[in-house]
């Protein structure tokens, strides 16, 4: 990029993509903040918080104007190039004479792509006994209706379906993919104010108008769900939202519209799906990529309306992977204050939210449950994360290096896990999804009093110290001489990797039985059978999220088989076998 000269005219292109707000510091003084896209601006220092605040205010500049935008002495050119320059180089800032000449339209396919033609519309549904193939084919391991939460959480169950317009309820974002129709869209480019602004990728029209249509009924059963919710589960503070607690709601009423395809009596068939429950679905889905993230930062945090859109606008929420957020501003805030509770309904829909469900009690639990089912899953893959992290510190700087250390050492990041969250640190992710999936559990287990429900996490995964101790002994025992000459495993490695062995295996088994135990009321509230589950079938889940599991680490480092159940674990090499019970 050439110099800036002190001369040149610059502007903000889309300059309706710029938002601000002013957040506390922490020491309790203001502090502006401009958001343009994904880029975020923090006007920090005083001496150059007046240039912060006159971007805000002017269309287009000289460069060297810049210069006097101070409370105090002028900045230096030097110091006003090198910051211009650096928002040139975030598109934030462009040179005039670089500007397009003309009016340029942009135009977007109708399909994404991304499909083989004459793809058959399906999804999970207790209408046939499909779901063991379609798991198959998306997860490469086939799961019966009856677990399928554990390896679908409970808010993408209705993706895949057809509704009574025959679209799909999850639209481009369909998952899993191998189920997604990519059906003719009307897509056009974005042209409402703010992070979302003549964005590179499209608006989903189709969608938005047919939400449009059924703009009173969909709030007003928004409504009635949150009346619903609320009665089963209120809010801690009365009159007050936590993020939690309306993230709980968002899933819930998610999971309701799955319930009624996975039911085991009168499932709805695919393509009859309610028009105002698909509808009810596509918003609030948009409201969950919110509140995923303010519930990992403090569940009991408050939250509002604006709470939302400020938190959407900051952190490109309304960016998606195939499109941005095709919602009128003001409709948003229409939608959040009623989903809030802050603003009735327009109208009272009729059928109501319980008719359209057929039983709202068992659809609430459904997604409560479901809501358990996972935050046991999460917490296992976390806890295994922070072992297998254990593991890798034994092994740093040890030589000979081994198959099994190159294993343990291979890198967990989303080039390789994809689902993997990379806010923070891998420990810390680790550590924010165990704490959180300890706050859901308890705090779901409310809803359920009297029952084995309301136990905490850390009390269903506490492990026997006397136990662990001869499982240690025993897994030492096997990696020491259970093993071929080359394979045998030596200390300090042996020790520590059977500490971990211990640890991972005894959890796996209770998680397993706890995640048994939520299905089985889970299965019985939607009149289906019980199925049992195993370590890999959870780890069709924590994988992609967290990393190897044990078993797949010592298969492939070692040659070592591991099976397992809520009641044993099975370690084989050749004819030596090790079985682990509680």
């Amino acid at each position: 990029m050439a110099q800036l000269q002190a001369d040149e005219m610059l502007y903000i292109p889309n300059r309706r993509r710029l938002t601000h707000d002013r957040l506390d510091a922490g020491n309790g003084q203001q502090v502006l903040h401009l958001f343009y896209g994904e880029v975020e601006l923090i006007f920090d220092e005083p001496d150059i918080a007046p240039l912060g605040e006159k971007l805000l205010q002017v269309e287009q500049f000289q460069a060297s104007d810049a210069m006097a935008w101070s409370d105090g002495e002028p900045h230096s050119w030097d110091k006003i190039r090198d910051l211009l320059e650096a928002l040139i180089e975030q598109r934030v800032l462009r040179r005039v004479s670089d500007a397009p000449t003309g009016r340029t339209t942009v135009s977007y396919p109708e399909r994404l792509g991304e499909v083989p033609a004459g793809r058959e519309p399906l999804t999970f549904s207790a209408h046939d006994n499909r779901c063991p193939v379609l798991t198959e084919q998306a997860f490469g391991r086939a799961f019966a209706l009856s677990n399928l939460e554990v390896v679908v959480p409970v808010y993408r169950v209705a993706h895949p379906a057809l509704d009574g317009d025959g679209r799909q309820v999850g639209e481009n974002n369909v998952a899993p993919r191998t189920l997604f129709l990519d059906l003719p869209t009307v897509r056009k480019q974005c042209q409402y104010a703010g992070s979302r602004y003549q964005n590179e990728l499209p608006m989903n029209v189709t969608a938005m108008k047919a939400m449009a249509r059924q703009w009173p009924d969909l709030l007003s059963l928004t409504e009635q769900f949150r009346r619903a919710f609320l009665a089963r589960m209120p809010p801690r503070t009365p009159g007050v939202l936590t993020a939690g607690e309306l993230h709980m709601m968002v899933v819930c009423t998610l999971a309701s519209v799955g319930y009624v395809l996975v039911r085991g009596t009168h499932p709805v068939p695919n393509g009859e799906l309610d028009n105002g429950l698909a509808a009810m679905f596509r918003l609030i889905d948009g409201v969950r990529l919110v509140t995923n993230d303010l519930v990992r930062d403090a569940p009991e945090q408050p939250v509002t309306a604006q709470t939302i859109m400020d938190y959407a606008e900051r952190h490109a929420v309304f960016h998606g992977p195939h499109g941005v957020c095709a919602g009128p501003p003001a409709l948003i805030n229409e939608y959040l204050q009623v989903l809030t509770g802050a603003a009735p309904a327009p109208i009272e829909a009729q059928p109501d939210i319980a008719a359209r469900l057929g039983d709202l009690d068992a659809a609430l639990d459904y997604g409560l449950l479901g809501q358990r089912v996972e935050s046991v899953v999460r917490f296992l893959g976390a806890t295994q994360g922070l072992l297998h992290e254990r593991l890798r510190a034994a092994f740093a700087g040890h030589l000979p290096r081994t198959a099994l250390q190159e294993c343990v050492e291979a890198p967990i990041d989303v080039a390789h896990y994809p689902l993997l969250r990379d806010d923070f640190p891998l420990a810390e992710t680790y550590q924010r999804e165990i704490k959180l999936s300890r706050w859901l559990f308890a705090r779901i287990g409310e809803a359920f009093p009297g029952t084995p429900q309301g136990t905490s996490l850390d009390e269903l995964a506490k492990l026997d110290p006397a136990e662990q101790a001869t499982s240690q002994r025993r897994l030492a025992e096997f990696f020491a001489h259970g093993l071929p000459g080359d394979k045998v495993v030596a200390e300090p490695i042996c020790g520590e990797l059977a500490g971990v062995a211990a640890s991972a295996f005894a959890l796996e088994r209770r998680c397993l039985r706890v995640v048994e135990r939520e299905q089985a009321m889970l299965n019985q509230r939607l009149r289906r059978p019980d199925h049992p589950l195993t370590g890999t079938d959870l780890a069709v889940f924590t994988r992609p999220r967290n990393g190897p599991p044990l078993a797949e680490t010592l298969a492939r480092g070692l040659g070592v088989s591991v099976t397992s159940d809520s009641s044993s674990t099975v370690l084989g090499y050749g004819e030596s076998s090790l079985t682990l019970k509680d």
